[in-house]
């Protein structure tokens, strides 16, 4: 039984904690911890194209918050894709 959510994750506090130079580092780690919490997974896979979004201005500039689709398969492992519009402003 495959679940399926629509996240929208703010990653304005997770890119306040460390170096300018690593804020997207910082957001994609948050990113990770937030899907696993809300969708009590045991392993996390980002697709590449996530990654993107958020290192889209570069790694001291990310999004204030990205939308993300994720979906747990019977193993407990949640693969996380972009939704069309991912970033919101």
């Amino acid at each position: 039984m495959a679940e399926e959510r629509m996240l929208v994750v703010h990653l304005r506090k997770a890119t306040e904690k460390g170096p300018r130079y690593k804020k997207a580092r910082y957001a994609v780690k948050f990113l990770e911890q937030y899907v696993k919490k809300h969708m009590k997974a045991k392993e996390v896979k980002i697709d590449q194209d996530v990654n993107s979004a958020i290192f889209v201005n570069g790694s001291k500039n990310p999004p204030i918050r990205i939308r993300v689709s994720c979906s747990k398969n019977d193993k407990g492992v949640v693969s996380v894709k972009p939704v069309k519009s991912t970033v919101t402003k």
